[in-house]
């Protein structure tokens, strides 16, 4: 086990590394100049090659890239350029606000996902499997933007039942109630694509593992319905229910950008965007190489456990 984790981990080694690197060339590639935008149109040739020399943008793309990455493996992602502060700093702050939501988004696609792919397969071909089948089919087809603005107009204006923006009330003292209404709308938003996927997938696999013949002597012993589910079917679909869970940890925290700006909560997702307008490099490859953390830790986080089945199980 030990051998294998340490294997998955040098194995993302050279994900964030080439992640970071096309993230650092794309921004390079773009038109225009950073040092103009910040200076404003009138400022002189000379205040421009001065501030292009104090950022380090005078230099060649790979130096410049390789100064960033000398100084990321020693915790140092550098300063933002718009805001003047540790671009670490602000990530870090952003980062658990997103996983907040990440983390409640989690949360509601595994129980939905396990409680609907459950009753769908179970149910295979009624009209119950159908409606399901069709609603995820729907939820998969929905772009979260058009969602949240769907869920604003009738659960924020129509229905006045929750908030559409921000993590508090700005004139309340906060606290967990008024975090936990905040948080309903975005939290759909951002789980309803994971869950239409996990639910598809999770309800093949149980439709397979009932179709099996260790299925069929189960019924014919007589075992009630939540045993066969449960301590029989669920026992050879949880190592898929493990994995696709684990491929939405980063699908969710990078996605969580949509919800985060239709529903202004300040995570990283919406942190990327401002960094993407202002065209502020340094933020940019932090938020991104965070997201991408983020993505590789949930990856190596379901095989851990899947392996620990799969040992386990032997």
């Amino acid at each position: 086990m030990l051998k294998f984790t340490l294997w998955r981990t040098a194995q993302a080694v050279p994900v964030l590394l080439g992640v970071s690197f096309i993230v650092f060339l794309s921004l390079y590639l773009l038109p225009g100049d950073v040092t103009q935008q910040l200076l404003g149109l009138a400022a002189s040739a000379e205040s421009i090659k001065s501030l292009r020399e104090e950022l380090g943008l005078d230099e060649p793309i790979l130096v410049q890239y390789w100064i960033w990455l000398k100084r990321a493996l020693a915790g140092n992602l550098g300063s933002s350029h718009v805001m003047r502060t540790e671009v670490l700093q602000v990530v870090a702050n952003k980062s658990l606000n997103s996983l907040v939501l990440m983390a409640s988004s989690l949360g509601l696609v595994i129980v939905a996902s396990l409680a609907l792919s459950t009753i769908s397969a179970w149910k295979k071909d009624s009209a119950l499997d159908r409606g399901i089948s069709a609603a995820m089919f729907l939820l998969a087809s929905m772009p979260a933007f058009w969602l949240g603005l769907v869920l604003i107009v009738f659960f924020a204006v129509k229905l006045p039942i929750f908030p559409s923006a921000g993590m508090y009330r700005i004139t309340g003292s906060g606290g967990l109630a008024d975090l936990l209404r905040h948080l309903v709308l975005p939290t759909i938003t951002t789980a309803a694509t994971s869950l239409a996927i996990v639910t598809r997938v999770t309800r093949s696999a149980m439709v397979e593992a009932l179709s099996s013949l260790y299925i069929s002597a189960a019924r014919s012993r007589g075992l009630s319905a939540p045993s066969i589910l449960y301590r029989h079917a669920f026992r050879n679909v949880l190592p898929t229910f493990v994995n696709i869970c684990g491929l939405q940890i980063g699908y969710l925290f990078g996605s969580a950008i949509f919800s985060e700006i239709i529903f202004a909560w300040p995570g990283i997702g919406l942190q990327l965007y401002n960094s993407v307008i202002a065209r502020d490099g340094p933020m940019v490859q932090g938020t991104v190489i965070v997201i991408a953390l983020v993505f590789v830790i949930g990856n190596l986080l379901a095989d851990l456990i899947v392996r620990w089945l799969d040992v386990h199980r032997m």
